[in-house]
């Protein structure tokens, strides 16, 4: 069994690898690239001297001349981008080191906060059984008992009364001549329409009964939003009698000398948030970084170090250059036949500097599309509540696998949040406030859930009949 700060502790890790690892694999893309265009300018340069060879087989001054540009063109480009390239990493390198340090901070605060909260916890829970005796909190505890109730029978009637009015308002709705005299507001004050369409109005009203049909109709709209309204007041009227149990609990708490605990917790869960704040600041920083270095060094064929090698091998593939190539290879002499051979090695390195590259990439997009899985399954795990102080889970080792897996590659992100889900286990509450939540301790970040207040068309999709 693992708590719920140890185990998000390991989805950060995990987050943390992750991005180490892409990192890792953008450096290695980047060293990639620079190969291959290194490759492609050195094979630009043999095919030149080539062609100072072998200046009867084409117009020698134009080829060379080409050459000579392609070569300045593509090292003033990869003179640029490495600069640029430079730069950016340097400042993605520093952003992650900044996001390292404000976690290490915010995971102490954790250990602060998780600590001072189970020292009110414990104390909580050595005052309740005075607490829930008396007759003050007897007497709210059955209001609160009432309220839910009435509560949670008026959301019933509510969600049966908003599924009958999907399913019976279609017949209504598919009559066209009905839903003609209903947008006209026929049969109301606000019906307005000269004699002659008054007159066909009517004939047609008569024709499908409407007025007995407007009025059902009318019916069957406003029934669910009056419930809606009715069990609306009611979880309102609930969330009442809570906050004054709450309120109780609370003034017993501070009566009984958990004051100087409860200003531990609240502080220690303010300086928890604020280094949050600032690792969450923290984590977008390095992604804009992070795009701003794909946008130079894209992973894709738009990136800069793509533009200098298509730029060369436009050249490459000239069709006097395949030409002189081809002629230098059949009429090979010994200056022929050491370039000629340098310029097979150069192909057969470039060839492999390219798969290099697709392999890179390919790897690249797996491995970001596993940081953005966890990084969801963290978003959500804190979403749900799970780091709250007294959550453990009992399936930690399925967890752990489970995280191994996405590190992997064997397994998606939503696994580990069905995973945690099944192994989550809710801190055991002292019995103040029913357990619905955390009592008078202090407003938690993300609340336990508890009766909800749903407004019209809700969506509820439960049966029923009128």
């Amino acid at each position: 069994m693992i708590t719920g700060r140890q185990a998000l502790n390991s989805i950060e890790e995990a987050s943390a690898k992750v991005r180490s690892d892409e990192m890792r694999l953008d450096a290695a893309l980047r060293s990639a690239s620079e190969e291959a265009a290194r490759l492609r300018q050195q094979r630009l340069k043999e095919l030149r001297a080539l062609a100072e060879l072998k200046f009867h087989l084409i117009q020698k001054g134009e080829l060379i001349q080409d050459l000579d540009a392609a070569e300045q063109q593509a090292k003033d480009l990869l003179d640029r981008i490495q600069c640029a390239i430079g730069d950016a990493e340097t400042r993605r390198q520093q952003a992650t080191e900044d996001l390292q340090k404000t976690e290490a901070i915010a995971r102490e605060r954790a250990e602060a906060f998780d600590a001072a909260a189970n020292e009110l916890l414990a104390f909580k829970q050595q005052i309740t059984p005075s607490i829930t005796s008396d007759p003050a909190w007897l007497g709210l505890e059955a209001k609160v008992e009432s309220a839910s109730r009435i509560a949670s029978e008026a959301d019933k009637k509510a969600a049966q009364s908003e599924a009958d009015r999907e399913r019976k308002r279609t017949p209504y709705e598919s009559d066209p001549l009905f839903m003609y005299l209903w947008r006209r507001k026929f049969g109301t004050s606000e019906y307005s329409s000269g004699f002659f369409v008054r007159y066909f109005d009517r004939k047609i009203a008569a024709l499908i009964n409407y007025q007995k049909a407007r009025a059902n109709y009318t019916m069957l709209n406003q029934i669910p939003v009056r419930l809606r309204d009715h069990a609306n007041r009611a979880g309102m009227e609930l969330q009442v009698e809570q906050q004054k149990r709450v309120a109780l609990e609370h003034d017993r708490l501070i009566a009984a000398g958990g004051g100087p605990l409860q200003k531990k917790a609240a502080e220690a869960k303010e300086a928890l948030d604020a280094a949050e704040a600032e690792a969450q600041q923290a984590r977008e920083r390095l992604d804009a970084l992070d795009k701003q270095y794909h946008s130079i060094a894209l992973h894709d064929n738009s990136g800069a170090f793509t533009k200098a090698i298509e730029l060369m091998a436009e050249n490459d593939s000239r069709d006097d250059v395949r030409t002189l190539y081809r002629e230098a290879a059949r009429t090979k002499t010994d200056q022929d036949r050491i370039i000629v051979e340098k310029i097979d090695a150069l192909t057969q390195s470039i060839v492999r500097a390219d798969g290099e590259i697709i392999k890179l990439r390919d790897q690249i997009r797996e491995t970001a599309a596993r940081r953005i899985e966890i990084e969801q399954a963290r978003r959500e795990f804190r979403q749900r509540g799970f780091d709250y102080p007294g959550t453990t889970f009992g399936n930690d080792t399925t967890i752990t696998d489970v995280i191994g897996g996405i590190l992997e590659g064997a397994m998606k992100g939503i696994v580990l949040g069905q995973v945690l889900q099944q192994g989550h286990r809710r801190p055991p509450m002292p019995g103040w406030g029913g357990g619905l939540g955390p009592g008078p301790m202090f407003p938690p970040s993300r609340p336990f859930p508890g009766p909800s207040v749903r407004p019209p068309d809700g969506g509820f999709r439960t049966g029923g009949s009128f």
